[in-house]
């Protein structure tokens, strides 16, 4: 999910909510700060169709194949769809965006994309809005092709990412991770191979920190966090960390402001790209990031060099789900349609989306058992069962994001407060 985070000025925000209740009607979740919380993967143009790999279907067959048309978020997309041509004998065809939500929702409500896409793979947030306006097909997990749903654990197909509050199933999970945060194990005199549960305090309220934290401009991403903190610490009281009332908000603003006048955070960062700079060059001991940043900076500084925390509060749990047009359930593509979904929940999908995007997602042992089934080399096979570990470990804490909290105005209203100060 590597990523950066620009919001757009509050003005282009609330003419985003105007323009889409003019065309859409009033609906609280639809009045969202149109955003680019997490911006920085490349939108893909055009299609992801892939082909030509030895032993797997040529061009010439590759066109020969049912197709089912997505639009999401492209880190759902394999780099290679071509195994799952193979396996399943469909091509999928992604038309890739980035993470706003508000190009998104647009895209599907006043751009009528159902007409042409089978699929949408997003974020958890969209399901609450576009499901029961009639813009995503209820999940038929009775479906023949969905031979996998029953032996999916509930953590991710009754998760907030595919279902509804009224409990509706309105998607299938794909991918996800907990996000928490990179520090040197050196500096905080910890081992480099230490699993440790550490304190969100590093980040906000740690003395052998102060001045050299550095944390994310993204309200959607870090605001959350700090909410997290204050909660389980009980310095306030909070119901949803990740849709915050605006009487919540303040709190944790006015929080945020003591630390930023007391120097707590040396740098408030951007990008990705930004993250993992700020590791290689060392010029903080700590910082809330994705896992990836993590990764490139030790690629640079060597092995375990630097470390991405397991926490005790809590992280920032987020995931991708996949959701069926509604009108795609009147074309003759329903059987292919659901042989992808079921593709998104096998092993062969997750152990290559996690041996090639890091990623995490349902049905993990399905996965290390491919691998072993497959020849993988005992260091692929390691890392897959240390990623099945790790995310079970991290899962069973709260909480989980959303990208259209209800209170989204209020929430940012007090995140400028805490920029400007």
């Amino acid at each position: 999910m590597a990523v950066s985070e620009y919001p757009l000025p509050k003005a282009v925000a609330n003419k985003e909510r105007e323009d889409m209740k003019d065309k859409l009607s009033t609906y609280s979740q639809e009045e969202l700060t149109r955003r680019s919380m997490l911006q920085g993967l490349a939108a893909v143009a055009g299609t992801m169709a892939v082909s030509g790999v030895a032993g797997m279907p040529s061009a010439a067959q590759a066109q020969d194949l049912p197709v089912v048309r997505a639009y999401g978020v492209p880190t759902a997309a394999l780099k290679d769809w071509a195994p799952m041509e193979a396996s399943i004998g469909v091509r999928c065809e992604l038309s890739g965006t980035s993470n706003d939500v508000g190009v998104f929702m647009r895209d599907i409500m006043a751009s009528n994309l159902g007409e042409t896409t089978d699929i949408f793979i997003f974020e958890s947030g969209t399901e609450d809005i576009l499901g029961p306006r009639g813009l995503y097909a209820e999940i038929d997990t009775q479906n023949p092709e969905l031979t996998l749903w029953e032996r999916t654990s509930d953590d991710w197909k009754r998760s907030d990412v595919v279902t509804d509050p009224a409990g509706t199933q309105w998607g299938v999970p794909v991918i996800g991770n907990a996000d928490s945060f990179g520090y040197f194990p050196a500096k905080l005199g910890l081992e480099p191979d230490s699993e440790e549960e550490l304190s969100w305090s590093l980040m906000f309220d740690d003395e052998g920190t102060r001045g050299r934290v550095a944390f994310g401009k993204g309200w959607a991403y870090s605001f959350p966090s700090a909410a997290l903190y204050l909660k389980s610490t009980g310095a306030a009281e909070i119901g949803n960390v990740a849709d915050m009332t605006g009487d919540e908000a303040k709190v944790v603003a006015d929080f945020l402001i003591e630390r930023k006048k007391a120097g707590q955070f040396r740098t408030l960062y951007g990008a990705f790209e930004e993250q993992i700079q700020l590791l290689t060059n060392k010029e903080v001991d700590v910082i809330n990031c994705w896992e990836p940043a993590v990764r490139e900076a030790n690629a640079v500084l060597g092995a375990d060099a630097t470390r991405y925390a397991y926490t005790k509060e809590g992280y920032f749990k987020w995931g991708h789900g996949a959701y069926v047009a509604k009108q795609a359930m009147d074309r003759d593509n329903v059987d292919n349609i659901y042989k992808v979904l079921n593709y998104f929940l096998s092993g062969e999908y997750r152990a290559l989306q996690a041996r090639d995007r890091g990623y995490a997602g349902p049905n993990m042992d399905l996965g290390v058992a491919y691998a072993e089934e497959n020849g993988w080399s005992e260091e692929e096979v390691a890392a897959l069962k240390a990623t099945e570990a790790k995310v079970a470990k991290k899962f069973a804490k709260p909480f989980v994001s959303t990208t259209t909290p209800q209170h989204s105005a209020d929430i940012e209203d007090q995140w400028q407060r805490f920029l400007n100060a």
